[in-house]
C-alpha cells in the first residue's frame, strides 16, 4: 500500500498520488498504465524515485522526510510555496511521469525506429527507416520534452536552457 505525502515530511512516504488519481488521470489524458493496482503502485514509487533526483527549488522541509517535496524557500511566481504544500503540478507531473516510464518499458527507446523514409513493395516488403540522431546512439528515457517536465517546470532550480560562458 502506498503511503501518500500529505505536506508533513513524512519519513516512509513513498507516492504524491494515489493509484485511483493515477488511474483516474490516465484515463482522462488517454495514457497507458498497467492493469493491477501492484503494478500501479510500482510505477508511482519509480515516478517519485526519479523525480528525487531532479534540482527542486528551495530545501527539503525535513531532513528526515522521504521524498523531495515538501520544501522550504521554493521561490514560484515572486513568492514563498508554505512550507507545508505539495503543489498540484507535482502530484500531477508524477502521474505524468508514471507514464512516460511505463511507455519505455513497453517501448524501449534503444528499440524505436525513425519515420519510414522509403518503402518498396514488389513481392517482398522493403522498409527504410530514418536514422534517429543522437551522441549516445540511444534515446533517453523520461526526455525533457515529456509532459512531466512541463508540469515541473516552475518548481525545477533551472528552468530552460542556459548558456555557459568558457
Amino acid at each position: 500500500m502506498l503511503i501518500i505525502e500529505d505536506g508533513t515530511g513524512k519519513p516512509d512516504a513513498d507516492s504524491y498520488s494515489t493509484v485511483e488519481e493515477l488511474v483516474s488521470y490516465a484515463k482522462r489524458y488517454g495514457l497507458t498504465i498497467p492493469d493491477g493496482e501492484e503494478a500501479q503502485e510500482a510505477l508511482l514509487r519509480r515516478a517519485a524515485l526519479a523525480m528525487d533526483g531532479l534540482s527542486w527549488k528551495g530545501c527539503r522541509a525535513k531532513a528526515t522526510q522521504a521524498l523531495a517535496w515538501p520544501r522550504r524557500d521554493a521561490l514560484v511566481d515572486r513568492a514563498y510555496l508554505p512550507v507545508n504544500l505539495i503543489p498540484g503540478r507535482i502530484a500531477y507531473g508524477q502521474m505524468a511521469l508514471a507514464a512516460e516510464i511505463y511507455q519505455d518499458d513497453i517501448d524501449p527507446p534503444e528499440q524505436r525506429k525513425g519515420a519510414v523514409t522509403r518503402e518498396r513493395v514488389e513481392g517482398v516488403v522493403d522498409v527504410e527507416y530514418a536514422a534517429i540522431s543522437n551522441t549516445s546512439r540511444k534515446l533517453l528515457p523520461a526526455a525533457p520534452d515529456r509532459p512531466s517536465r512541463t508540469q515541473f517546470a516552475d518548481y525545477l532550480a533551472k528552468r530552460g536552457l542556459f548558456a555557459v560562458r568558457a
